[in-house]
Formats: structure tokens, C-alpha cells, sequence
């Protein structure tokens, strides 16, 4: 039976894809609010500004080698039990991040402390956390015929698209409200109740029947193969922005308009969810209309994000702010699909369990970098230094993308997935 036969198995498989969704959103709302919410509470605990990088970063150097294991791992043991390993890690994760602050702000133990506890409660995230994404990819690409594939992961991607619009908003609200750490309990809460759905709902029967030779450690293999290798560079490149200018982006918020910490909380929400739903419009709708190739794709996203950058560097206002990230959010709707949906094309049924594992560790391999080409260059040189050096970046990414010769084998991309900050 085709997986797009209208049938019960075919409701199941849609409800399926719902729960995925939903789990999804999930990370994405967390994550992106932990953007929102720690620099301010990094002042307010006694923290360095580049210490918030560093928190993050230790969990995305675990998440890049983490999440190809996962990958490769859901091959073997089934997609079901890893999504939900993930979405449980992830809830403990979010809980001990959640009492460390609270230790923290009260100032129980010193700001070292904090640092070290901060870090280790966040590399909970990175190593297991890390297993959520790509199983949950593999689990769509394994129940989606290849026409339909790539709109399908487009739908999943955008779940941490809508996740990550939702965190900063009601950060925001809850932050005024209620105190900047309610938020953090708030998602290890749901975290929670995901994880216990997949366990219970999700249905998978059994493993899936996979070539003796697909069991093998194949993800790095796949990384330097010419069908891929392409767009997981150019993959990288993304990354590493992505994570320059959203580390940065609070702290640029909070010193470009010389604003308090609640107000900060305030206009860094908005200016996140802005940059959010536009991603999130452009990989719902946008892509659906341009229905470009994955290589175009690439070159126009990675112009439209210089561009959001450049009128960073200019505004000085909120308004000017919401605009820039309006147009990055965009950009980045544009660039992730082209990458990612191209990548998941170019390989096998067999592979995309280990593909899913390398194209989210490619998504977080940037984090890792971004404390040093973004947070710390931004005390050092100033807060201009890092969004120079985003262009820059943008500007190879889009000569790389015109000409390389690894992507001219890529075919089209109406809408494919998007991936998003999962890491740090």
C-alpha cells in the first residue's frame, strides 16, 4: 500500500506526523526562549557576557557527534524509542537549567558555580536531547513516498519554525509577569508530557527492515560524498551565522538601545519571533509559490540574510530591528531548505536515517564556532564586529552556492525541510 493511499494506515500516519510535530515545537519554543532569556540572566547572576556563548556551545559540540550516532542508532532500534530518549533528556535538561538559575539569581553559590552547572546541565541537551531531531526525520522519510517527501520534512521543519516564534512571545509575557525562570519550568513540563506521548501514542511496530549494509557506520562516509558533501558545507556556513546572530542578537538589543533587563526580555522576544514567523511563512508559503531549485535556493537565501544583516548594522531602533530580522528570517526560510531538502534527495531510502543524523549535526556544528566568531568578538571589537563577519560569510556562501561543482547535480526543491537552531 502507497503512503499516500487515503486509508485508515493513512490517518495514522497523519496523526503521527501531528504528534512529531507537536514534540518538535516543543524544542523549538525552548530553545529559542533560552536566547531571549540568558543574557539578561547571565548579567544577573555574575556571569560574563561571553559566558552565555559557552554555555551553549559545549552542548553543540556534543549535539554535532551525538546526532549522527542517533541517527545511525534509529536505524537500527526503530525511530519511536530514540524520539522519545530525546524529548525525556531534554526535559531533564530544561529542569536542572531551570534550579541552577534559580540558585543563581539568589546568588546561593558563586558565579564559577553557576557556570560549570550551567554548562553540564546543557550538555544533558546535546547528548541526548540530540536524538529527537533526526530520528523524527527519518521516521517522516521512512513513511513518505519521494514525491511527497521533502513537503512532508518542510512540514516538520517548520515546527521548531512555529516552536521558536511562540518561545520569545511568551517568555516575554511570563518573564513580566511571573519571573524570567517560570518560563524554563514551563518547557521541561511539556518536554515532559511529549516525551510520555511519543512513548504511548506514536505507533511503530517494529524496526525497520534496512540492507545489512545500511547498518553500518555509514554517516560519515555519506559526509564527504560528493552527493552531499555540498550542501553540508554550505550547511555549515548557515550554522555558524545562525548562531552569531542569534547569541548576539539580545545583548545588540540591550546595548544598541541602551535598555533595562525587562525590557530588554521584551523587545528581544519580539525582535526573535519577527525573525521566526518569517521563516516560518517563507517554508509554508514562499517556497511552495517560488518552487526554485535547491541551488538557487541557496544563493538568493543566503543574499536575503546579508541584507537583514546589513540593515542591523543601521537600525537604531526597535522598528528598524524587526525589519532586519523580518528580512533574516526570510533568508534563512530560503537557505535551510536548499541545503537540507537537496541533501535528503540526493541519497537512498536506506541512508536517510544517517543523513537526518548529519543534517542536524551540520545545523549545530555552527553553534560550537559562534562563541568565539560571535559573543567574543563582540566584546572585543565591538558590536558591529560580529554582523561584518556574518556578511562576510554570507557573501562566500552565496559565490559557493553559484559555482561549486558539488551542487550541480541538485534537483528541484518546492519545499523541503527547514531544520532550525536546534543546538547550543
Amino acid at each position: 500500500m502507497s503512503p499516500t493511499d487515503p486509508s485508515p494506515v493513512h490517518d495514522d500516519r497523519r496523526r503521527s506526523f501531528l504528534l512529531l510535530f507537536s514534540t518538535l515545537l516543543v524544542v523549538g519554543f525552548g530553545n529559542t526562549m533560552l536566547l531571549a532569556l540568558l543574557p539578561p540572566l547571565a548579567r544577573r547572576m555574575g556571569l560574563a557576557d561571553t559566558s552565555v556563548g559557552w554555555i551553549f556551545s559545549l552542548s553543540a559540540l556534543i549535539w554535532v557527534f551525538a546526532s549522527s550516532f542517533w541517527g545511525r542508532m534509529s536505524d537500527r532500534t526503530g525511530r519511536k524509542p530514540i524520539i522519545a530518549l530525546g524529548m525525556g533528556a531534554y526535559a531533564v535538561s530544561m529542569t536542572l537549567f531551570a534550579l541552577i538559575c534559580v540558585v543563581g539569581i539568589n546568588h546561593w553559590i558563586g558565579p564559577t558555580a553557576i557556570f560549570i552547572g550551567l554548562m553540564l546541565s546543557r550538555a544533558i541537551f546535546g547528548a541526548f536531547g540530540s536524538a529527537t531531531s533526526p530520528a523524527g526525520q527519518a521516521y517522516v522519510a521512512d513513511r513518505t513516498a519521494q514525491d511527497e517527501r521533502t513537503e512532508e520534512l518542510a512540514s516538520l521543519g517548520s515546527a521548531f519554525a512555529l516552536g521558536a516564534a511562540i518561545g520569545p512571545a511568551l517568555s516575554g509575557v511570563l518573564a513580566a509577569k511571573i519571573g524570567p525562570i517560570t518560563p524554563l519550568f514551563l518547557v521541561a513540563v511539556l518536554a515532559a508530557g511529549a516525551a510520555l506521548s511519543i512513548v504511548r501514542f506514536l505507533p511503530e511496530s517494529k524496526t525497520p527492515e534496512l540492507p545489512l549494509e545500511s547498518r553500518r557506520d555509514t554517516s560519515w562516509r555519506l559526509a564527504l560524498d560528493p552527493r552531499v558533501s555540498g550542501h553540508l558545507i554550505y550547511g555549515l556556513g548557515v550554522s555558524v551565522v545562525t548562531g552569531m546572530l542569534l547569541q548576539t542578537f539580545t545583548f545588540y538589543t540591550m546595548d544598541r538601545l541602551k535598555l533595562d533587563e525587562a525590557t530588554t526580555i521584551t523587545y528581544a522576544s519580539n525582535g526573535l519571533m519577527v525573525g521566526a514567523l518569517a521563516l516560518l511563512a517563507t517554508q509554508l508559503g514562499l517556497l511552495r509559490v517560488l518552487k526554485l531549485g535547491a541551488r538557487s535556493l541557496m544563493a538568493l537565501g543566503a543574499i536575503v540574510i546579508a541584507c537583514g544583516v546589513l540593515m542591523q548594522i543601521w537600525a537604531d531602533t526597535l522598528s528598524l530591528l524587526l525589519v532586519s530580522q523580518f528580512m533574516t528570517g526570510i533568508g534563512f526560510g530560503l537557505a535551510r531548505p536548499g541545503f537540507s531538502g537537496g541533501a535528503s534527495l540526493s541519497v537512498k531510502p536506506e541512508e536517510q536515517g544517517g543523513l537526518a543524523g548529519l543534517v542536524v549535526a551540520v545545523n549545530g556544528a555552527g553553534f560550537v564556532i559562534s562563541p568565539l566568531a560571535g559573543v567574543t568578538l563582540y566584546g572585543a571589537a565591538g558590536m558591529h564586529a560580529p554582523l561584518w563577519l556574518a556578511v562576510a560569510i554570507l557573501v562566500s556562501m552565496t559565490l559557493f552556492a553559484l559555482m561549486s561543482r558539488r551542487l550541480r547535480s541538485t534537483g528541484g526543491v518546492s519545499s523541503s525541510p527547514g531544520g532550525g537552531a536546534e543546538a547550543g
